[in-house]
């Protein structure tokens, strides 16, 4: 008898996604707190072998959070579980990250690749970028406006691997990152352009890859802000710098590797 896949009620995932992260029930309830939709897969035995929620994506449809558990039936359960979520989802897409969705499980389900999540490091990159015209840099810690910190936070909503932007995200200290060390760009009329978030750890900077404004992606304010937190970076002696990016173009990923930094993890983004 092969894996069958049932709904469940998003409240009852925590045992089963603790075992998929190998994480405390506490750690990962969040994520059932904003699934749309949620089913688990069992085995011939009625043994839960895995499970899946939709995390809804602004542009994307849904993220499939969970996965399928070790075993015999690990293939199986993530190409079910995969399937009706795309079904149900109509547009669906996974992290293959080879343990809770393989990348060939995936592709059986109908998912191809689309993009990737990448880390990148290196030493911190040198040079400047010019600020594109009627465009200026600010240390996010003097643009305090929670609204225009949420503009800036959206420019990320339509890259693959994102999701909504909440307004916890818009406060100081949100994911540990530095107002001081991070960079927001203003247009004239003083609305988000974009951001570059970064926080301090020991001997390095951790920063996330810029958001733009989609009408000035042609533009090199990407460059200007990546660079800009770069030298915010070396002004506190932080010689290292790894980079997170989710969904960045094959144009942007080249830009940053001319800067010196490798790619130390890369797992592609499927989807259907």
């Amino acid at each position: 008898m092969p894996v069958t896949v049932s709904p469940t009620p998003p409240a009852g995932l925590p045992p089963v996604f603790a075992a998929l992260y190998g994480a405390p029930e506490e750690a990962v309830a969040w994520m059932t707190e904003v699934l749309t939709g949620a089913w688990v897969a069992r085995n011939a035995a009625g043994e839960v072998v895995g499970a899946v929620g939709l995390r809804p994506s602004p542009a994307h449809g849904a993220e499939l959070v969970g996965g399928a558990l070790p075993g015999p039936e690990h293939g199986e359960a993530a190409t079910a579980l995969a399937l009706i979520s795309r079904q149900e989802a109509g547009r669906a897409y996974a992290f293959a990250d080879g343990a809770l969705f393989p990348a060939g499980a995936l592709e059986a389900a109908g998912y191809r690749e689309v993009a990737a999540y990448r880390l990148l490091a290196g030493p911190t990159p040198e040079g400047q970028a010019e600020v594109p015209e009627g465009l200026r840099l600010l240390p996010l810690a003097d643009v305090p406006d929670p609204a225009t910190r949420l503009d800036a936070l959206a420019t990320y909503e339509d890259r693959i691997g994102h999701h909504a932007v909440t307004p916890e995200a818009a406060a100081d200290g949100a994911g540990g990152f530095d107002p001081q060390l991070s960079l927001i760009a203003l247009d004239a009329e003083g609305r988000a352009a974009g951001l570059c978030r970064a926080s301090p750890e020991e001997g390095y900077a951790r920063i996330d890859a810029p958001g733009v404004r989609p009408d000035l992606r042609p533009t090199g304010l990407r460059a200007a802000l990546l660079l800009g937190v770069c030298a915010l970076a070396r002004a506190r002696g932080l010689g290292h710098v790894s980079v997170e990016s989710w969904g960045d173009t094959p144009e942007e990923l080249a830009a940053d590797l001319r800067l010196g930094l490798g790619v130390e993890i890369e797992n592609p983004i499927l989807a259907g």
